[in-house]
C-alpha cells in the first residue's frame, strides 16, 4: 500500500509540470453532459456554466491520459512476450500452462485470453448489429441457410406495471437465435482461444478422410446446441438511445439483495436493470424451456425414455449465450447470474419465478459491451465486459454520479481563481479516491462492471492501433493502479471522447486495430 501511495504522490508531482490547457475542439460531448446531469442535483446553473465546469475538470484527466500514453509506449518498447513449444525443457516458475498445445508464459499466457476476448466481442458486434438492422442478411451472414440458425423470439419487452418513473422508460428489443449444430463450450469455458483453437481442429478433421467416416456416428451425438440471446436498448418514449436517457436509468440508488435464505451473503445490484433482467428471463425463459423439451423428447417415443432424457447433465444440454450494448448489457450481465443461480429473481407475484434461479447453472455465458456498473459482491468468469478507451457508461454508477455532481459544483463556486488552481487539487481528490475505492470496506455499496473486465485504448502510435488490457477483479499492482489512475474507471472520465466511444461503430473499430505482441495477421 506504502508503494502504491508512494507511486500516486509521484504523479501528482509530475502532474504539476504539465501545464493544463484548454480543449479547441467541439464542445457537443460536454454540453450533452451539462444537459444530463443538470435535470439532478445542478439544476440552479445553466447549460452553459456546467460545460464550462466540465470543460475545466477535464484538464486532470488529459494531462492522467497523456501520461498513460508515454508509459504505454515505453513499455511496449522495452518489454517482449516469450513463447515455448510443448515438450520443450522449460521449467520457469512463470509458465502459465498450455492453450492448445502450446506451453505459453508471461505476456503471451495474457495475450492468449486476450485474443479470445477480441473475437468474443467481435462477434458479439455482429449480433447486436443484426438486431439493428431488421435481420437482413446476405449468403454469408449470420443467419445464412448453411449455419442452420433460426429466430426462435423476437418482441421488444418492458419492465412490469409495479416499477417506478425512473424504470418506466427502460425497455429490450430482444432476439433469440437457436444455433442447433453448436458443439463448442458453455458457461465459463463458452467462446476464448480454447473454442477458436476446437473450431479450427473440427475444420481440419473434416477435411481430412478419417474424419469423414467418423462424422456419421459422431455428429448428431456430440452437438449440443446453443440459443443466442441478442439483447439491444429500446427507449419506450422515443427510439433514440441518448446520454440523458442513461444518465436517468443509472442515478439510482443501489439494491440490496439477499443471495440465498440459507445464509446473509449479500450483493448491490441497480434496481431497474435488474428488475428488467427478471422480465426477460420470464419472456424467453419459456421459449428455452420449450425448446430444450422438444429437444429431449423429439427422438423419444417411449415414457421412460423421455424420463431419462429429462435428467441430461449440463454438459449435454444448449449452452445459453447473452449479447447486448449499453444498458441491454448489464441486463444480460444480471440475467446470466440469475439463469447461474448466482443471484435470485426479483420478487414477483408468480409462483414459479423462483425455478429460473439456477435453471441454466454452468451453461450461461454473457459478453456485454459498454455495459454500466450493475452488481457488486459477485466475481464471475461467465460473464466478459468490454470497455472502450473513455466511454462513460461503464464509468457511470450512482456514486460516480454522485462525486461528479460535487466536482463540478465545487469549480463552479471556485470562480476564475478556483479553476485556475483547482486541477491539481482534483487530481489529489481523484487518484485518493480511485486507490480507495476497490479497498473500501463499503466495497459492496458500489456498484462494478460485471465479470472478467477488459479496457482497449486506442493509441495514437503504430498507426492508430489499440491495446487491450485485463482489469479489475483479481488483477492487482500495476494495472490496478493504471485502471484507477490513468484511466479513471472508479470515477467519470471527462473526454471529448466520452460519448463518441460508447458507439456500437467505435467499439467495432477499437476491437479491429488491437495489436498484440506475439500475434501477427499474415492476411495482409
Amino acid at each position: 500500500m506504502a508503494s502504491i501511495l508512494f507511486s500516486a504522490w509521484a504523479l501528482l508531482l509530475l502532474l504539476c509540470h504539465v501545464i493544463p490547457t484548454a480543449s479547441k475542439s467541439r464542445s457537443d460531448a460536454y454540453d450533452m453532459l451539462a444537459a444530463s446531469i443538470r435535470r439532478n442535483e445542478l439544476s440552479d446553473y445553466d447549460i452553459k456554466t456546467i460545460s464550462s465546469a466540465l470543460k475545466g475538470l477535464s484538464t486532470t484527466q488529459a494531462a492522467l491520459k497523456r501520461i498513460d500514453g508515454t508509459a504505454h509506449e515505453m513499455y511496449q518498447r522495452t518489454h517482449k512476450s516469450s513463447t515455448t513449444l510443448e515438450g520443450d525443457d522449460d521449467d520457469d516458475e512463470d509458465s502459465s500452462g498450455k492453450i492448445g498445445g502450446l506451453k505459453v508464459k508471461g505476456r503471451m499466457s495474457r495475450n492468449a485470453a486476450r485474443v479470445g476476448c477480441v473475437a468474443d466481442a467481435l462477434f458479439a458486434a455482429e449480433l447486436c448489429e443484426l438486431s439493428a438492422s431488421n435481420h437482413d442478411e446476405t449468403e454469408d451472414g449470420t443467419l445464412a441457410d448453411w449455419t442452420e440458425r433460426e429466430i426462435v423470439f423476437n418482441a421488444t419487452i418492458h419492465p412490469d406495471e409495479s416499477t417506478n418513473n425512473k424504470q418506466s422508460n427502460v425497455a429490450l428489443s430482444v432476439l433469440v437465435i437457436y444455433e442447433p449444430k453448436y458443439n463448442g463450450g458453455a458457461g465459463v469455458r463458452h467462446g476464448g482461444i480454447e473454442d477458436l483453437l476446437s473450431f479450427a481442429q473440427e475444420e481440419a478433421d473434416d477435411d481430412s478422410d478419417s474424419a469423414e467416416s467418423n462424422s456419421s456416428t459422431q455428429s448428431t451425438s456430440s452437438q449440443r446446441g446453443r440459443f443466442i440471446i441478442i439483447l439491444s436498448d429500446h427507449d419506450a418514449s422515443s427510439s433514440k438511445n441518448d446520454l440523458p436517457y442513461i444518465i436517468s436509468t443509472l442515478d439510482v440508488p443501489p439494491i440490496r439483495v439477499k443471495l440465498n435464505s440459507q445464509s446473509n451473503e449479500m450483493a448491490s445490484v441497480s434496481e431497474p436493470l435488474y428488475r428488467l433482467a427478471g422480465t426477460l428471463i420470464r419472456s424467453v425463459g419459456q421459449v428455452i424451456d420449450l425448446n430444450d423439451k422438444n429437444e429431449e423428447v423429439s427422438d423419444n417415443e417411449s415414457d421412460s425414455e423421455a424420463t431419462n432424457d429429462t435428467q441430461k447433465q449440463p454438459s449435454d444440454r444448449p449452452a445459453i449465450h447473452i449479447v447486448g450494448h449499453s444498458l441491454s448489457g448489464a441486463v444480460g450481465a444480471l440475467a446470466a447470474n440469475i439463469l447461474d443461480g448466482r443471484l435470485p429473481m426479483p420478487s414477483s407475484e408468480e409462483t414459479s419465478a423462483t425455478r429460473w434461479s439456477g435453471f441454466a447453472r454452468d451453461r450461461v455465458s454473457a459478453l456485454c459491451l459498454g455495459c454500466p456498473p450493475c452488481i457488486s459482491g459477485i466475481e464471475v468468469d461467465f460473464v466478459t465486459s468490454v470497455i472502450n478507451g473513455d466511454d462513460i457508461v461503464p464509468r457511470s454508477s450512482y456514486s460516480t454520479l454522485q462525486r461528479l455532481y460535487g466536482r463540478t459544483e465545487r469549480s463552479i463556486k471556485g470562480g476564475i481563481l478556483g479553476k485556475g488552481v483547482g486541477w491539481m487539487s482534483d487530481a489529489a481528490r481523484l487518484t485518493v479516491t480511485g486507490l480507495t475505492s476497490r479497498s473500501s470496506k463499503k466495497q459492496d455499496a458500489h456498484l462494478a462492471v460485471p465479470g472478467r473486465v477488459y479496457l482497449i485504448r486506442p493509441r495514437r502510435i503504430g498507426g492508430g492501433s489499440s491495446s487491450i488490457h485485463e482489469v479489475g477483479g483479481s488483477i492487482g499492482g500495476r494495472e490496478n493502479f493504471r485502471a484507477a489512475v490513468l484511466w479513471q474507471l472508479n470515477d467519470v472520465l471527462l473526454s471529448k471522447s466520452l460519448w463518441k466511444h460508447h458507439s456500437q461503430s467505435s467499439y467495432i473499430r477499437s476491437l479491429d486495430r488491437v495489436q498484440l505482441k506475439g500475434f501477427s495477421d499474415d492476411t495482409d
